[in-house]
């Protein structure tokens, strides 16, 4: 009979999850990079930005004080794009903006877990991996140190940022966005060479849609 209590004892603590030190919670996590980007308050959500967009495996220069850039976007978060007037239809760039302003974290219907560690240009980085409100599964991977976006791995894609800045409202965003084809998914490979660059030379949050983008 003891027997058999301490191996009903045994199973039953063997479906109990983990919840060592060393595996870190999503939802802790979730804090930390948020409250990194200024609080949900400051998460960009309507805004206008102007960026130099080039598909180049070269590196292209750094961007000069008169420079024009090639595309001026109004984008509504988890909602539309729109590129002057046109409503932009891929979903794939709305999905990236989505996580890129991390408000895909705090979506109720996004299931969040945690991933392994990897490296973003040498440095260690964690990631998060957001499934169920999207059609595919995004992985947001922040710099262990800083809790800072550095990349978003999505489909065939790691997008990597750096340059950051903020507006004059306090609004956290990375004027450099660079992209990466994977060699191997599954490695977490990908590319030496680029495959495109965006530099975003203005952007400026807006409280509603522009008079020529409301229905």
């Amino acid at each position: 009979m003891l027997r058999m209590i301490g191996l009903s004892l045994i199973a039953m603590f063997s479906l109990v999850p983990s919840s060592g030190a060393d595996e870190p919670d999503a939802k802790k996590l979730i804090e930390q990079v948020v409250m990194t980007a200024g609080g949900e308050e400051k998460l960009l959500n309507l805004f206008r930005f102007r960026e130099r967009v080039l598909i180049t495996a070269t590196p292209a220069a750094p961007v000069t004080a008169d420079e024009k850039g090639n595309r001026t976007s109004v984008v509504q978060v988890a909602g539309d794009w729109w590129l002057g007037t046109s409503k932009r239809g891929k979903d794939k760039v709305r999905v990236l903006c989505w996580a890129w302003s991390l408000r895909i974290l705090l979506n109720p219907e996004s299931k969040i877990a945690v991933i392994p560690e990897t490296t973003i240009n040498e440095k260690q980085a964690f990631g998060l991996r957001v499934s169920e409100s999207i059609k595919e599964p995004i992985d947001l991977l922040f710099d262990k140190d800083t809790k800072r976006l550095v990349a978003i791995d999505y489909t065939d894609t790691r997008h990597v940022f750096s340059e950051w800045k903020k507006t004059d409202e306090g609004h956290n965003y990375p004027s450099r966005v660079v992209g990466y084809r994977f060699t191997d998914r599954a490695k977490g490979t990908v590319s030496e060479k680029q495959w495109y660059q965006t530099d975003i030379l203005e952007l400026t949050p807006l409280k509603e849609l522009p008079a020529e983008l409301k229905p």
